[in-house]
């Protein structure tokens, strides 16, 4: 390890009642791109992860869709097209199934839904929540729902249908037998970090970042999960510019060389005010002290 890596406060031990946590990404690769650090921590404490994937993803920086056919003098007919998509997602599922078992995630769940127009329809509301009744997640890891100004967004669609869908699931429903089930709390993905606002939709942002987690020692193998999106062209270098600088920009904020942000739904409540170890460290540090600790960077 090198000198300057910051190193994280020793684990905890496994917790008596291990957590469930369940990621919920609008595609295959936004539950690593946003909070693959976070899980492989859970993962290794001893946490039950899981992740679900609402769209195919084949019309999303896919290779074959969205690239080569961009370029094209027709794209196939109808029937073709349809076939060459089915055959894409397919793609995309291994390569998620392949990031996960880097994680040591082994459940993976696909709605299959088609990425052209995700809406918070009942349908996927519906069986959303009855995952969430069979499965009983105690927090959820999902897009922002007012991301890019909320007006439509497959991002801000996957997190209004998580909000919906958790709602629906602590009330019973007809047609599904498992008793009524509520999350603990959810989690949206950060906000900002390396994007500049660069749209009349980030004109308006009433929100913060108030949770950081320190993935440095975990960057590589976030990396590795990127790595495997071939298909999305995510691997090689712009995996790499990814993580130095969104990960390196909330690493940043919270004072570790990279990190993965989130939004809290609803307020927490403590007996004691709540200090972490990280601002303890933090605030006892001298500028210098705090810029060698920001300074330790992946190479691999």
């Amino acid at each position: 390890m090198p000198k300057n890596r910051s190193k994280s406060p020793a684990r905890k031990a496994v917790p008596a009642d291990p957590l469930r946590i369940l990621s919920i990404g609008a595609h295959p690769a936004d539950i690593f791109d946003q909070s693959g650090g976070t899980m492989a921590h859970h993962v290794s404490r001893g946490d039950w992860v899981g992740c679900c994937v609402l769209t195919h993803g084949a019309r999303v920086h896919d290779k074959v869709i969205s690239d080569e056919m961009f370029h094209a003098k027709q794209v196939p007919e109808a029937k073709r097209l349809e076939a060459l998509m089915v055959e894409r997602a397919d793609v995309k599922a291994e390569e998620v199934r392949r990031a996960c078992t880097i994680l040591g995630v082994k459940d993976v769940y696909f709605f299959g839904a088609d990425d052209a127009v995700l809406l918070p329809n009942e349908a996927v509301v519906r069986r959303l929540a009855s995952l969430f009744r069979e499965l009983r997640p105690d927090l959820l890891l999902t897009h922002f729902p007012m991301e890019a100004g909320g007006v439509w967004n497959p991002h801000a669609a996957a997190g209004q249908i998580v909000l919906l869908a958790s709602a629906l699931a602590g009330e019973v429903d007809p047609g599904d037998s498992r008793p009524p089930h509520r999350v603990m709390q959810i989690f949206f993905w950060g906000q900002g970090a390396g994007a500049l606002p660069h749209t009349v939709w980030d004109a308006h942002r009433p929100f913060y970042n108030d949770v950081i987690i320190d993935i440095t020692d975990v960057a590589d193998k976030k990396l590795a999960c990127l790595d495997c999106l071939v298909s999305q062209g995510y691997a090689g270098a712009y995996a790499r510019k990814r993580i130095e600088t969104s990960d390196g920009a909330f690493g940043l904020a919270g004072g570790v060389p990279y990190g993965e942000a989130f939004i809290s739904q609803a307020a927490q409540t403590h007996y004691y005010l709540p200090v972490s170890e990280y601002s303890r460290k933090r605030a006892r540090m001298s500028d210098h002290e705090r810029i060698q600790r920001y300074s330790f960077r992946i190479t691999s």
